[in-house]
């Protein structure tokens, strides 16, 4: 992405907070509505901001992302969301890279993201399988509405 279109569109991308929790609740709304992801209570999205990122575009929110990390083992990129009106310019990628830089600077030796955004992830170097490892299997033991 060129500097033009982050400078055109004034973004920026930052550590979130907590007091960030409610801003972050509203932008995702849309996405579980589309069950693009799961749905969070209000105290789920208070621990993801420990460790995640929030884009805006001025003081707007446009972007998030969160890594849970949960051991020196393994980490988990969560809740991935660009807004319709910021997709392709980059700020996925740069959220994916500032989760797994948060995940490395922890010493998190294995970073996973579940998601239907292949490409995105691929692009980060991302794949489904690390070398000589096993692969994961999941199964829905409940169906959601």
């Amino acid at each position: 992405m060129s500097d033009d279109v982050w400078l055109t569109r004034k973004i920026t991308i930052a550590a979130a907070g907590l007091e960030d929790a409610p801003a972050i609740a509203r932008f995702l709304k849309p996405f579980v509505k589309a069950k693009q992801i799961l749905p969070r209570t209000a105290e789920e999205i208070e621990h993801l901001t420990k460790h995640a990122f929030i884009a805006r575009a001025k003081k707007k929110v446009v972007g998030f992302s969160a890594v849970e990390v949960y051991s020196r083992k393994l980490a988990e990129i969560q809740c991935l969301c660009v807004h319709p009106d910021f997709q392709d310019i980059g700020i996925g990628r740069q959220l994916v890279k500032s989760c797994v830089q948060l995940a490395k600077s922890k010493g998190v030796l294995e970073v996973m993201a579940i998601s239907a955004s292949e490409n995105l992830f691929r692009s980060c170097g991302f794949d489904y399988s690390l070398p000589n490892q096993k692969r994961a299997l999941f199964i829905q033991p409940q169906e959601t509405e």
